[in-house]
């Protein structure tokens, strides 16, 4: 087993002699928390730090990663650019040797943060070197160093984040009507903004608004949408400055402090310990000043319950509602109706029928929902299916590669061997004091830098046990994986759409269109010719019709003016076989408008099947299949624990 501290003692003077004449190659992180961008404190500053130290080191600079308004308290994988810096240092030849940062805070303010960024580096055989106090993981004093600002910089981020809490915590018990921070709910303003006493108070204008909204629903009878309309046909607007919608009216006519006169502190958002009780303190119901009286808010409420009740018709689960990114970067939503007693269920693009009528339609297209459904399922089916496939998706499932393990156990034995020798250095200073008879007190002085350093250690072998453990919960994750691609091929075929979409959800599916809606289905309605055929089991002419052919059929048909009726039967063929829209078949055919309303009545009194039945004997194709999809990128995310017992997540995705 290796000693890793004895290993990393001269690894840059190792890398120097290892290229040779070649300057060591160094790229610089920089990072600012939003509380830091808004004192004034940019990455600018950080650059010019690191800059001059890989200057003065003779290092060459070849390039820069950086992080703005990102939390220190966040990993590396959930970092834009300290994720990019991550994947360069993993590529053959590696682009660089040493990552430089203005001090250990960028690196993480958390302990997992800030060692699992180290120890993946150091794996990769790069090293990390801090400007302040000019110091660097490759010597024992430079990780004794390194340690030290991982725990200054926890500590502080604890500090924070617990008198934070804690003003907030006693602000909502103690201050009436309190605002905690962030927008004021609809309908109320802040007074003493700026100040620590702040709170919410009625704001005029906004509260007339929400009562003329109870005008219209209680005192006319509309429904929210009409409501809507109704506002912006008066010129009303939202506390945005924009149009409204039915949704914004209804999000801030129907809330909690409108309907309820109270908002709730640390409510059914708040974070939460493993008891379901949360964290940083007890809930608070904050009570404000009413705009409706309790009765008016009862009758708001019954009111608009009634009218979504007469609106609401034939529901259909549309398991791929809000997964679906559509050219024009809006999301599809699912709607149908019902056309001779058959459902037409489609999935539209939320842009094409904007809520904010002072939009114009994005044009997107319809996409057949149950083709749609089909493919999607059929792929995922097929992802949980197949085992192997699963393995190599989850393969990062705790965030290294299994070739990893080895070097963590070294770095655990290691630390092991650290914590030892200061035990055994701690325990001479005792034994040495006490044989001079010194006092309890001055014993504790004496010791009080080692033991210090021994809890440092013991913190960061606690971390490094901690992922290891992960790491060898692998063999469970092996068996999960098993027993879902069995429950896959079992179960999936068959399931109904409410439970396609509870798995849809637990996968974070997203679908993007990366392509137009093919030319037969743009509209998203059935083609009738296709219809007709496919319900005849019929087959079509395989080309236009011939002056002999012609002939079979031209005593069946009106006789027309100008070759109209001609054009219109080789057009109707040609829509068959190709399923384009009648525009473009019109176009493409030479035929007039007349030839989908020529169609029409052909059908409506049988004189169709007879043309057909002429044709019998005329060289024919069959129906082709057609293409109803655009072309899509399918993504999601591979949690077998999730699957197969409904919690938690993962963080590989598949595609």
């Amino acid at each position: 087993m290796s000693n890793v501290g004895t290993a990393l003692s001269s690894s840059i003077e190792t890398a120097d002699r290892a290229v040779g004449t070649r300057a060591l190659r160094a790229v610089d992180y920089l990072r600012v928390s939003t509380e830091e961008q808004k004192k004034g404190y940019g990455v600018a500053r950080q650059s010019r730090k690191t800059t001059r130290h890989i200057a003065l080191k003779g290092w060459a600079h070849v390039g820069t990663y950086k992080d703005e308004g990102v939390s220190g308290s966040l990993e590396a994988a959930d970092r834009g650019d300290l994720k990019r810096l991550m994947d360069a240092a993993q590529q053959t030849p590696r682009p660089f040797d040493i990552v430089v940062v203005p001090d250990g805070r960028v690196i993480g303010r958390r302990g997992r943060a800030f060692w699992r960024w180290v120890w993946a580096l150091e794996d990769l055989g790069v090293f990390v070197s801090v400007v302040a106090d000019d110091y660097d993981n490759t010597t024992t004093e430079g990780r004794k160093k390194m340690r030290r600002d991982a725990d200054y910089a926890e500590t502080e981020w604890e500090t924070i984040r617990d008198r934070t809490q804690g003003g907030l915590q006693e602000k909502a018990e103690l201050t009436p009507a309190a605002h905690i921070g962030g927008p004021p709910p609809y309908g109320y303003r802040v007074a003493n903004k700026g100040i620590p006493g702040s709170y919410l108070v009625i704001d005029e204008d906004e509260a007339k608004v929400i009562k003329h909204v109870y005008d219209l629903v209680v005192g006319e009878g509309l429904n929210l949408r009409q409501a809507t309309v109704r506002l912006v046909a008066e010129g009303s607007t939202a506390r945005s400055g924009k149009t409204w919608t039915r949704d914004n009216l209804r999000d801030r006519i129907m809330s909690t402090p409108v309907l309820d006169g109270a908002l709730v502190f640390r409510g059914k958002h708040a974070k939460r310990d493993e008891n379901g009780d949360p964290i940083w303190g007890d809930s608070v119901r904050i009570d404000l000043p009413r705009i409706l009286t309790e009765q008016e808010s009862a009758e708001l409420r019954r009111r608009v319950a009634d009218t979504a009740k007469h609106s609401s018709g034939k529901r259909w689960v549309y398991p791929l509602s809000g997964r679906i990114v559509s050219l024009c970067g809006k999301t599809h939503s699912g709607f149908g109706y019902m056309v001779d007693r058959e459902a037409a269920r489609f999935y539209r693009c939320t842009g094409s029928a904007p809520k904010d009528l002072s939009q114009e339609p994005c044009g997107c297209s319809r996409i057949d929902a149950d083709a749609f459904e089909q493919h999607v399922w059929k792929h995922v089916t097929e992802i949980a299916s197949n085992s192997e496939k699963l393995q190599e998706l989850a393969a990062e499932w705790i965030g290294m590669a299994e070739g990893d393990t080895a070097a963590l156990v070294d770095r655990t034995a290691d630390l092991d061997r650290q914590i030892e020798g200061m035990n055994a250095s701690i325990t001479a200073v005792i034994v040495a004091s006490a044989k001079q008879s010194k006092s309890a007190d001055a014993i504790e002085a004496a010791t009080a830098v080692l033991n210090n350093e021994l809890q440092q250690l013991q913190n960061l072998r606690d971390e490094a046990a901690e992922w290891l453990a992960e790491m060898e919960e692998s063999d469970q994750r092996a068996h999960d994986l098993i027993a879902l691609a069995s429950m896959a091929k079992k179960s999936f075929p068959d399931m109904a759409p409410e439970q396609q979409a509870a798995i849809l959800s637990m996968l974070e599916l997203k679908v993007t269109i990366t392509g137009p809606v093919p030319n037969d289905r743009r509209g998203g309605l059935p083609c009738t010719v296709r219809a007709w055929y496919a319900a005849k089991g019929l087959g079509i002419p395989a080309a236009a019709l011939s002056d002999e052919e012609w002939a079979k059929v031209a005593p069946l048909l009106p006789k027309g003016r100008r070759g109209t009726v001609r054009r219109s039967v080789d057009a109707i063929f040609y829509k068959a076989r190709t399923g384009k829209p009648w525009p473009v078949v019109i176009e493409e055919t030479g035929a007039t408008r007349q030839a989908s309303k020529h169609f029409n009545a052909w059908t409506s009194d049988d004189t169709w099947s007879r043309v057909n039945a002429a044709l019998a004997d005329v060289d024919q194709v069959a129906l082709p299949e057609l293409q109803l999809l655009p072309p899509m990128i399918i993504e999601g995310r591979i949690d077998t624990s999730a699957m197969l017992n409904v919690a938690g997540r993962s963080r590989r995705g598949f595609r």
